[in-house]
C-alpha cells in the first residue's frame, strides 16, 4: 500500500519509513505536490487532519497527517507548539532550520536550568490518516524522557531536542542509541501507527 505523508519534514519522513518498512510512505515530492502549510492550534489530532486535509482530492492514496506534542509536566507552555514556544513570535520562515534548532536548545535548556536539574516530559504523538473514501482515522502514542541541559552528539536540525534528552525507556541520550534501541525508544509511536493502518 502506498500512503502520502503530508509533511515537509525530512526527519518525520524518515522515522515513519523506519518504523513501518511493510508499507511505501510517498513525500510531497515524490509526487510532485507542492508544500501547502496550514495555521495550527492546540488541538494536536486537529492540526495532523489539517496537514493531510489539504491534499485531499490530490491524490488517490491514503493521506497520513501528523504531529507532536511536547509535554513538560508544571510548565505552562502549549504542548503543540514545541518550535513555536522558543521562537518567541519570530517568523520562522526567516529562519534557516539550523537557527530555529538552536533556539528550541537554548529555550529548552533554559528551563532544565532554571528547575536546577533533569526534567521528566514525554513526547506525544498523534497521526490522522484520510482514506481516499474520506474516512478519517486517528490514533496516538506516548514516549517518556528526561529533558537535560546537555548535548551530546550532532544535532539534527529537524529533531533538535533528540540531542538533549535520555530516553525512558533505554536510559541512554537519543542520538546515542543503537538503531535497535531507537525502534525500542519509538515502540508505542510503531503501535500507533499500525493501529490506524490496520483497521
Amino acid at each position: 500500500m502506498k500512503i502520502l505523508v503530508a509533511t515537509n519534514n525530512p526527519s518525520k519522513l524518515a522515522r515513519v519509513r523506519k518504523v513501518m518498512e511493510t508499507y511505501e510512505f510517498v513525500s510531497l515530492k515524490d509526487i510532485g505536490l507542492e508544500i501547502i502549510e496550514v495555521e495550527e492550534g492546540s488541538d494536536l489530532y486537529e492540526n495532523a487532519e489539517k496537514k493531510a486535509r489539504v491534499y485531499f482530492g490530490k491524490t488517490d492514496m491514503p493521506i497520513l497527517g501528523l504531529d507532536t506534542a511536547f509535554v513538560i509536566p508544571g510548565e505552562y507552555l502549549d504542548p503543540a507548539k514545541v518550535k513555536r514556544n522558543a521562537l518567541n513570535g519570530q517568523d520562522e520562515n526567516e529562519l534557516t532550520p539550523a537557527q530555529i534548532s538552536e533556539k528550541m536548545i537554548a529555550f529548552y535548556k533554559n528551563i532544565v536550568e532554571k528547575r536546577g536539574g533533569n526534567v521528566p516530559a514525554y513526547f506525544e504523538d498523534y497521526f490522522v490518516l484520510i482514506l481516499p473514501n474520506g474516512e478519517v482515522r486517528k490514533e496516538s502514542g506516548r514516549r517518556p524522557v528526561t529533558l537535560t541541559s546537555k548535548i551530546h552528539g550532532i544535532i539534527d536540525p529537524y529533531f533538535p531536542l533528540r540531542s538533549m534528552y535520555i530516553v525512558e525507556a533505554t536510559k541512554k541520550y537519543s542520538i546515542e542509541q543503537t538503531l535497535e534501541e531507537e525502534m525500542y525508544e519509538l515502540q508505542p509511536y510503531q503501535e500507533a501507527l499500525k493501529r490506524i493502518l490496520t483497521k
